[in-house]
């Protein structure tokens, strides 16, 4: 597979760094932020509308060995990821192509990874995200997989409940793991890949949300995530079922000398490359985050930690995952998640937005 289009300028804060620019811009991001998956919670099981009772939980202390040339805040936990002293104990994660072929997107002044020549990111541009063949059915089986920023507020549980207020109850499961990458997930040597591969290859699923660690989505696409997701997407296919990418959102304050625009812009880029890659399907939180925030700067999307999001921030991912699998808006919803329902609609909207596009 060829690797070389994420070799592609990401920011326009790479270039204060010069040749060495994205080893020291993955450098001061993993140093500032510990981005990542936070809390010791394990999930697997179902949410919502399946046939079966609540997600078991388990904590698992965060191991110590050499990172084995793992991102820095890898280093922490074994291949995990670090916690962050100033959450409170818990660690911190800030843890679909555009469609354009390369001359009309040069014609528009944007790469196919929709950053412009200057390497920023315009979030509000037209994205073509790829649509799901077919779309999701009657009584789909769908699977996410990811760290903190699934489990937290349990947005499989929020899209279960957004999919049956709409007419579509779903069969809705999770594994889920603080700290964790999709580099562990498809080790099937692992507690949780061993789990992973078993569900992958011993049943049917329709739909496969991925959720990479974002220190892996922002620093390691190439080197972690691209050959993750393609290994991940192989199996997922072999059973059956879409893959969908998690786009997951920036550190509410940024990191370091980078602002929330230029750590998402990243994210962005690096997440609609590989989607193309792979030929997968996009969820764009991140992107959506960022429209939120300039259409209803009054929406708190983040929790208190700055890193993980608030209720609102997993509701809008939730109407965003249920538009791109049903490819029908989620206006109108009646399940709020008990978000005042004036603040419910804007952000359903948000999510609808990607539709007319």
């Amino acid at each position: 597979m060829d690797k070389k289009i994420l070799k592609k300028k990401r920011t326009a804060a790479t270039k204060h760094f010069g040749k060495t620019g994205k080893l020291s811009l993955s450098l001061l991001l993993a140093a500032a932020l510990f981005l990542g998956g936070c809390s010791n919670s394990a999930a697997t099981g179902n949410s919502g509308n399946s046939n079966h009772g609540p997600a078991a939980k388990t904590t698992e202390e965060p191991e110590n060995p050499d990172s084995g040339g793992q991102s820095s805040e890898d280093t922490e936990s074994g291949g995990q990821e670090s916690e962050n002293p100033d959450s409170g104990g818990q660690s911190s994660d800030g843890s679909g192509p555009d469609g354009q072929s390369q001359g009309e997107a040069a014609s528009n002044g944007q790469s196919q990874d929709g950053s412009s020549p200057d390497g920023t990111f315009d979030f509000n541009q037209a994205l073509d995200l790829k649509k799901p063949d077919p779309a999701a059915g009657e009584m789909p089986r769908i699977l996410f997989v990811g760290n903190s920023h699934t489990f937290s507020n349990d947005l499989p549980a929020l899209f279960s409940e957004v999919t049956a207020a709409m007419g579509h109850p779903c069969d809705v499961q999770e594994v889920t793991e603080g700290y964790y990458t999709l580099t562990q997930y498809a080790d099937n040597t692992d507690e949780l890949g061993a789990v992973l591969e078993q569900k992958l290859t011993g049943e049917h699923w329709d739909f496969v949300f991925l959720q990479e660690n974002t220190n892996d989505a922002f620093a390691y696409a190439e080197e972690n995530m691209l050959p993750a997701v393609s290994s991940l997407d192989e199996k997922i296919r072999g059973a059956g079922g879409q893959t969908a990418l998690l786009m997951t959102w920036t550190p509410k304050e940024g990191a370091s000398i980078f602002t929330p625009e230029q750590v998402q812009a990243v994210l962005a880029q690096n997440l609609i490359q590989i989607s193309s890659q792979i030929g997968s399907l996009l969820v764009p939180g991140g992107v959506a985050f960022m429209r939120c925030m300039e259409q209803y700067p009054g929406i708190g999307l983040w929790a208190e930690d700055g890193m993980h999001p608030s209720l609102e921030g997993s509701y809008l991912a939730a109407c965003l995952a249920y538009a791109v699998i049903f490819q029908e808006t989620p206006v109108g919803c009646s399940y709020t998640a008990d978000i005042d329902a004036g603040t419910a609609a804007q952000l359903q909207e948000v999510a609808a937005g990607f539709l007319a596009q």
